[in-house]
């Protein structure tokens, strides 16, 4: 009887042990477009959070106490650039007690955040002073699953191989959907198609349009701003202005109304990546087609 349950607690011991090697790797990160990285990279080797999520404003975003609590016991938490970021950082458990943050950004070259050339204020200012919309790229997302990869790899690495060639196999997807793009906006390279928020950037930057965005500086527009804007959309001929449903569209609108054009959703905070480029792809080509 003693023999036996011996080996019944060495079997116990020897279960836990293997479920414990076997927990998922605990990780946070601030946005959905993150989160399906995340989910490419690593599946159900991580336990992820995602904190500015489900149609949120990352711009007035506020974590509860119970995403910090969980953040607190996270082994990495992958930031792109936010404000919100740097004062949530500042509460976290300080050196091994707390996440290792890592900037997934880290090997992008950031670009300026979009002014509006009649505004009479500065751009909005985020921690690193660029762009922080990072994700609005496909070649910035190749960019952030190396560097996601790369550290889940080395807090993780008897999984480190399924990460590698995971992340191998996305930048060869993204790359593909790259070209894709590229092909579909070759016709309408120098164009500019308008936009509420300045969130676009980046995949302007990519494939060589330019964004003219109504709001900027984080601030709706004063009067002499939106009229200003009015008159530059009537000049371009403009028929589209889009607007991320995180955002009121009652400066859009106005705008729209007094050009005789009409006010479209562009999600910058989409969780399925893939489709939300394609989509936008089309949209934007779709308003500049006319």
């Amino acid at each position: 009887m003693t023999r036996l349950l011996q080996s019944l607690g060495m079997l116990v011991l020897l279960t836990l042990t293997t479920l414990a090697v076997a927990a998922p790797l605990p990780v946070t990160v601030s946005l959905p477009p993150q989160g399906w990285l995340l989910e490419r990279l690593a599946g159900p080797l991580v336990q992820g959070q995602v904190l500015a999520d489900k149609g949120q404003d990352p711009h007035t975003f506020e974590p509860t106490p119970k995403q910090v609590a969980a953040l607190a016991k996270a082994k990495i938490y992958f930031t792109v650039g936010l404000p919100f970021e740097q004062a949530l950082a500042a509460k976290l458990p300080p050196g091994a007690k707390g996440p290792r943050v890592i900037d997934s950004g880290s090997t992008i070259e950031k670009i300026a955040m979009a002014a509006h050339e009649h505004d009479d204020h500065q751009a909005e200012h985020h921690e690193d002073g660029g762009d922080p919309h990072i994700w609005l790229s496909c070649r910035n997302l190749i960019h952030m699953a190396e560097v996601m990869g790369t550290a889940l790899a080395a807090a993780d690495p008897a999984n480190a191989e399924s990460y590698r060639k995971n992340q191998e196999q996305l930048a060869d997807e993204l790359a593909a959907i790259d070209r894709e793009i590229g092909e579909a906006l070759t016709p309408y390279q120098g164009a500019t198609f308008y936009v509420f928020h300045p969130a676009f950037g980046y995949f302007a930057h990519d494939y060589g349009l330019v964004q003219e965005a109504v709001e900027t500086g984080g601030k709706s527009p004063s009067p002499k701003q939106l009229n200003a804007v009015i008159a530059q959309a009537r000049e371009d001929k403009v028929q589209v202005l889009f607007v991320q449903p995180q955002f009121d569209s009652k400066s859009a609108s106005v705008v729209a109304k007094a050009i005789g054009g009409r006010v479209e959703p562009l999600d910058p905070l989409a969780a399925d990546v893939p489709a939300n480029l394609r989509q936008m792809a089309r949209a934007i080509a779709g308003a500049l087609a006319r």
